[in-house]
């Protein structure tokens, strides 16, 4: 089906034709046979150079025309007209897609089908160029009104997963009403709580060892470090208190605990619950005494009425206090701190393995990675772990199983695999891995265990991509461009896209490689003045003389926009893409209780890039992200096409039964709160920049093709409440992805460093033989 979430990365081998034409220059004789290029003078170039800087193609290409003829001006008119063709092949595959789609909806307004009617006013919309303009459509309006009076429908029958979609999708077209937002927060608690109460679920398991205490210092943090002195204490109370009413009222959780079964008991909780609640929202101030005092207030009342575990009604108080702050701040209980350490560390101990929990609730690799145990024993991605140690996976979440899976270093584990048909035991023996946070375009064939980073060796150009930032990651870039460089790089594309972020240090020490001394990186301004600081570069950098191009897109947040914000206001390099996520907020860590561990993640400031802006993505903010110096937004179908090639690129080995072009459909789907957005490495590969709500998982990129013959929303009813699939035949709405196997922005990137590096005179004409000792990016 359709799939709707925020974009993330891209690249591998299969570009398109029109792509290779721009890798490789064309020239007479051999390899060791080039000749430097000099660009032509005048003001005819000059004017063209400007242009191509601004990101004005299509008007470089018409200049492009009087240019004398010559080596160079042939090469940049060719490259200007190839790329201005496939910017308005683009435009045409929009163009008939915005209106296919738009007959799809009205299809489906006739069938009171909204959810899928806003499905595809989702897709017309994106094939927009101002996606937001659609809002302004009437049978756009008069779907959000119906839409709206469906999820109301749905909510009082306690259909709360349908009525969870619509306001998903509602919220996606309209991502400024913040109506949306709250009406799907609380449809998603409902949709926790029955996944976490199911029958055989381990409810108790993300939940162990929390204590009031722990609660009690961590509002104590919040009062002395919040980064607003206005810490709404009134709404925390408030919306902790609401998050105990709908426990209370939660089917799954009666039928759990002996509490919740007596009616009596039950009545009492919720009435004197709701007295306090009553009575909190009646106070003009509360300060975070009075916030304490009814937290630790309702939990003496659950103690004289239902009694639910302690480490339950913290926990659920605590999660809907600190929903009233900001997306960012949240407690690391104990179950959960051993795998948040291990994203941040960039290193682990284990046995090698990225995995996920996939549609049938298994356990399945995503990729071996390198230099590891799994790798060297021949685990594939698609492998499916049924087993670890004898013990069966099932009901298991993704972070016990990788609590069972890591452990002492040079200990072993046996994990039982299904590959196909066949099952097989393999025991792997624990070591320290580091995850790998800095790729190149491609694995090398001659070692699949090495990268690549030549995107166009024959013209010198170098490709990295960082995913995350981590202890090690700066060390690791240093070491690459330093070798590209030895091998003759002449200019960078640094690709941040779908990066979510990392630590601050190493944002800062990634920006000053390309910056010259005493250059402003970014600021921070918090509540308490004594924190407030500014960074500058200390020295020059090593690579302040490379060409510098960076690659950015929607997921690209928090230590992302440092470096590129950096790189841009700075003027050091041309930033490419799409908007940026929006994450200028500053968290530290502060434990919060020892043995077992728990901590407060709290946003303690905000950032300011160079220009002085701080360009944080609150709900009311008209300005937000990094904007790139040339803007390239994707389409839908072009990004699945670029994920479906990134994940290729990043799997190890064979390939097994992964499938990658699922085209199965992708309705969003609650899952287990203790996964997580569902995946994680052995050591965790998780992030902190999603914008997916807690506890359930947006549509995911993979599937790319809407079968013809879809049937209708299970369970979504007609107007008078009767089930439409009785009465309504199914339709055809096909809808193929039918984009190149291609990376625009990437395209663009390349296209951009070509001629910048001609008007820089640091590019040579290649020959007509590519250099045997790299191979180039091939189709």
């Amino acid at each position: 089906m359709m799939s709707f979430t925020s974009a993330r990365a891209t690249g591998l081998r299969r570009l398109s034709v029109w792509v290779l034409a721009l890798v490789i220059l064309p020239g007479p004789g051999r390899a060791d046979e080039r000749s430097p290029l000099d660009a032509p003078a005048g003001d005819a170039w000059d004017r063209m150079l400007k242009l191509v800087r601004g990101g004005e193609f299509d008007a470089a290409r018409d200049l492009s025309r009087s240019l004398p003829d010559g080596a160079v001006s042939d090469h940049v008119r060719q490259w200007l007209a190839e790329y201005s063709n496939q910017q308005a092949e683009r435009e045409r595959l929009n163009r008939e897609d915005y209106d296919k789609y738009v007959r799809y909806a009205h299809e489906r307004i006739e069938r009171k089908e909204y959810e899928l009617a806003l499905r595809w006013a989702i897709q017309a919309s994106d094939n927009l160029q101002t996606p937001a303009a659609i809002l302004q459509e009437p049978w756009v309006v008069s779907l959000i009104s119906a839409a709206m009076d469906e999820g109301a429908r749905l909510r009082s029958q306690g259909k709360w997963e349908d009525a969870w979609k619509l306001y998903y999708y509602l919220g996606i077209l309209d991502e400024r009403e913040p109506r949306y937002e709250k009406l799907e927060r609380e449809c998603i608690t409902h949709i926790r709580l029955d996944r976490m109460f199911e029958e055989g679920g381990k409810w108790d398991e993300p939940i162990r060892d929390i204590k009031w205490r722990m609660a009690e210092v961590a509002l104590g943090y919040v009062s002395r470090f919040y980064h607003d002195e206005q810490v709404p204490f009134r709404r925390m109370a408030e919306s902790g208190l609401e998050q105990l009413l709908i426990l209370a009222d939660s089917a799954s959780a009666r039928n759990v605990f002996d509490g919740l079964k007596s009616d009596v008991d039950r009545a009492a909780f919720r009435n004197r619950i709701q007295y306090k609640l009553d009575e909190v929202s009646a106070q003009r101030e509360v300060d975070v005494r009075a916030c304490t005092q009814v937290l630790h207030r309702a939990l003496d009342i659950n103690a004289e009425t239902i009694n639910l575990p302690e480490s339950l009604v913290v926990s659920e108080m605590t999660r809907g206090a600190f929903d009233a702050l900001d997306d960012f701040t949240s407690i690391i209980w104990p179950a959960e701190f051993p795998e948040f350490s291990k994203h941040t560390q960039g290193d682990f101990v284990g046995v090698g393995i990225s995995i996920f929990k996939n549609v049938k609730a298994e356990i399945e690799v995503v990729t071996p990675l390198a230099f590891t145990p799994a790798y060297e024993a021949g685990v594939q991605a698609g492998d499916i772990i049924t087993h670890v140690d004898g013990k069966p996976l099932k009901g298991i979440s993704i972070n016990t199983t990788v609590d069972i899976i890591t452990g002492p270093e040079g200990t072993s584990v046996t994990l039982t695999m299904r590959r196909g048909d066949r099952s097989f035991d393999v025991t792997l023996t624990r070591k320290r891995v580091v995850i790998e946070t800095v790729t190149g375009i491609q694995r090398r064939e001659d070692d699949p265990q090495q990268w690549n980073y030549w995107i166009d060796r024959e013209n010198g150009v170098g490709y990295v991509r960082v995913s995350s930032f981590a202890r090690n990651t700066v060390d690791i870039l240093k070491r690459v461009v330093s070798d590209l460089r030895r091998e003759g790089m002449k200019g960078l594309v640094l690709d941040l896209r779908g990066n979510p972020g990392g630590l601050l240090d190493s944002a800062e020490q990634m920006a000053s490689l390309f910056l010259s001394r005493n250059m402003k990186v970014h600021s921070i301004k918090g509540r308490n003045p004594q924190d407030d600081k500014e960074y500058f570069t200390r020295d020059d950098g090593p690579f302040t003389n490379v060409p510098l191009t960076v690659l950015v897109d929607e997921s690209s947040a928090s230590a992302s926009e440092i470096v590129s914000g950096a790189i841009r206001d700075n003027r050091r390099g041309t930033v490419i893409g799409a908007r940026t996520f929006g994450k200028f907020s500053v968290q530290n860590l502060i434990p919060i209780n020892n043995n077992p561990d728990a901590a407060l993640k709290i946003t303690t400031a905000r950032y300011y890039l160079p220009s002085g802006v701080s360009l944080h993505r609150d709900p009311d903010s008209p300005n937000w992200g990094v904007n790139p110096n040339i803007p390239v937004r994707l389409v839908r179908k072009e990004k699945t096409k670029y994920l479906q090639v990134q994940r290729r690129r990043d799997v190890l080995g064979p390939l097994a039964d992964l499938d990658i072009d699922d085209e199965a459909e992708n309705e969003p789907v609650a899952i287990d709160p203790a996964d997580g957005d569902g995946s994680a490495g052995d050591g965790g590969a998780g992030d902190e920049g999603g914008a997916v709500p807690d506890g359930a998982v947006a549509p995911n990129d993979e599937g790319e093709d809407v079968k013809s013959g879809e049937p209708t929303a299970e369970g979504s009813m007609a107007g008078d409440g009767e089930p439409k699939e009785a009465a309504l035949p199914q339709i055809e709405q096909p809808d193929e992805n039918d984009r190149p196997q291609a990376d625009p922005q990437l395209d663009t990137a390349m296209l951009f460093m070509r001629i910048a590096l001609l008007a820089e005179g640091k590019q040579t004409l290649a020959a007509a033989q590519p250099d045997k000792t790299e191979a180039p990016v091939k189709k």
